[in-house]
Parts: C-alpha cells; structure tokens; sequence
C-alpha cells in the first residue's frame, strides 16, 4: 500500500542524487531554495521511492526534482505523485503547472496534459524543455 505525504527537504537529497544524478557529487542534489519548497514523498509501505519538490510563485506552480527509485519506475508510483501535486495546484488556485522535463520524459508529462514549449536547454549531460499544464 502507497501513500503521499509531506516531508522535510533533507528526505528528498538521497533519491534525487541517486536517480538524477548517480555520477556527481551529493551537493548536486540540494537546491538552494529547498527551504522555499513543498516537498512530497511516496512511501510504498514504510520505504520512500519516489519524490518531488514544489514552488509556487505568482500564481504558478513549478515542480522539481521528480524522482522515483529505478527499482520501482514504470509501476504507476510517479503517476500517482504526479496526480496529487496537479490537485494540490488546483487547491491552490495555480494557473499553471510547469517543469523542466528531460526530453526522454517528455511522453509520461504529455499523458497528463502537458504540453511543450519552446524553451529547450542542454544541462549536465540531458536535453530538457520546459513543459507546461494550464489550469485555469
């Protein structure tokens, strides 16, 4: 049985460094505005697998850091984290979701409703482009 729930940033640093940065040095892991954040973890039983940070900022929500253990990919987990920061957005009166996807992700954001811009970069070995939902 998984659930979602709020954690402390600290709890985010070692699945992120893990999934999204395997090869570099732990400090890569941590953002400077961690403390600005609302961090999410799912837990499949009492073992955190996957997790997300948000900002929001002007009536936008960005999310960051998504990351789920690769043991546990591909079984639905992300989805679910995905679904619930999309509903906390809504609660929240956001009029917009986005995020800086990584190219070979950009098929699991366009199943929500995300939709790419133009705004693509090179960073740290991936492609990326900025991926936005519009809510309202």
């Amino acid at each position: 049985m998984s659930h979602i729930e709020q954690i402390p940033p600290e709890l985010t640093w070692r699945i992120r460094r893990q999934v999204l940065y395997p090869d570099q040095d732990f400090s890569k892991a941590i953002l400077e505005d961690d403390d600005e954040g609302m961090h999410l973890g799912l837990f499949d039983k009492d073992q955190l697998i996957s997790v997300v940070s948000l900002f929001i900022r002007e009536g936008c929500m960005q999310f960051r850091k998504f990351a789920t253990i690769r043991d546990f990919q591909n079984m639905g987990y992300g989805s679910q984290l995905l679904h619930y920061l999309i509903r906390i957005a809504e609660e929240q009166n956001c009029r917009m979701i986005w995020c800086n996807a990584r190219k070979n992700a950009l098929g699991f954001y366009t199943k929500f409703g995300f939709s790419e811009t133009d705004k693509t970069y090179h960073k740290d070995g991936n492609d990326f482009v900025i991926m936005e939902k519009i809510l309202k």
